[in-house]
């Protein structure tokens, strides 16, 4: 190897050695503070770019900073929009079609499945109770309540996660509340309370006079209590994916809370599906902005929910409810 060659080889990892190593004690406690140097070929110090400057455009952290306390209202017009794409795109026909042969299904047997219901219930004053709580999980005062309590504690601990949770829940709540109440006073079907048909008459388009005098003979279809509930379910899940418990418990809270409508007279059985998948469908999009898959397989995290009508020679008619996780 010639001298100069060794000389220049000498220099560079001096000079390494240098950057990396020749730095006062004190300065280790700041090294926050301190930009390592490097060369090129020509011994030219070479200017990088921060690592905090790229990070700060990570799609999580420009989330997180752009979140006002009126986003959960001007959210709005995009989660109608991106819901409205979610059902409408051909790889959610098939879901579709399944929603609406499963509603078709269910109001085939709704005289005998409510009568049904309701006559199990008023057997057992345990389970009057039950269904009477179970009611209570689909009431707008406990997921505001909800959001409110996430709220307060995100702005007393500084936690933004639980800030973001509570102005998606009350959002996914505003989604689905004002879509129900205008398909209720579409479709104006008659409560099981109310019916003075076998399976409730559809009155569609009724007055809004007549509506707000009489609800029950209007506001069955669809229910807004269970998909209310649906939709904080799943903004909840979708925001905690390794909680599997969740999802479970809260399916299950869900199926308690359309049983109770069931038996209080306040819902048929066909009301459900409908209601159910808006609060899915709005909870999912009030939680992610990108626009989700509207159904995931068991084999990606995901659930599969199956309802259909059900007959036995003791108890009679009922539904069948099978989840897959």
């Amino acid at each position: 190897m010639k001298l100069t060659s060794l000389s220049s080889v000498i220099i560079r990892i001096s000079l390494l050695a240098l950057a990396l190593f020749a730095r006062p004690l004190s300065s280790y406690g700041q090294s926050s503070e301190l930009e390592p140097v490097f060369f090129d070929e020509n011994l030219q110090p070479i200017a990088l770019k921060p690592m905090v400057e790229a990070a700060s455009n990570l799609d999580v952290l420009h989330q997180e900073t752009n979140l006002h306390w009126y986003s959960m209202f001007s959210q709005l017009p995009n989660d109608w929009a991106n819901s409205a794409s979610l059902v409408f795109r051909k790889e959610s026909i098939p879901t579709v079609a399944s929603l609406g042969v499963l509603t078709y299904a269910l109001m085939r047997v709704d005289n005998e499945t409510w009568r049904s219901t309701r006559r199990i219930v008023r057997q057992s004053e345990t389970a009057h109770e039950l269904g009477n709580y179970a009611v209570a999980l689909g009431d707008g005062r406990l997921h505001l309540g909800i959001a409110g309590v996430l709220a307060g504690y995100g702005w007393l601990a500084s936690d933004s996660k639980a800030l973001r949770i509570a102005s998606q829940t009350v959002e996914a709540f505003l989604a689905t509340g004002l879509t129900v109440q205008i398909l209720k006073r579409v479709t104006g079907r008659e409560s099981p309370a109310a019916a003075t048909h076998a399976t409730g008459r559809w009155k569609f388009f009724p007055h809004p006079g007549q509506y707000n005098k009489h609800q029950p003979s209007y506001y069955a279809y669809p229910s807004g209590h269970i998909s209310t509930a649906m939709a904080t379910l799943t903004v909840v899940a979708e925001n905690y994916p390794e909680q599997r418990w969740i999802k479970p418990v809260g399916y299950t809270l869900v199926g308690a809370l359309g049983v109770g409508l069931v038996a209080k007279g306040m819902h048929w059985y066909s009301d459900l599906p409908a209601g159910i998948a808006l609060g899915y469908i709005f909870g999912k999009v009030a939680a992610n902005r990108e626009l989700p898959d509207l159904v995931r397989s068991p084999k990606d995290g995901g659930m599969q929910v199956s309802v259909a009508p059900a007959f036995d020679a003791q108890w009679g008619s009922g539904i069948q409810l099978a989840v897959t996780f």
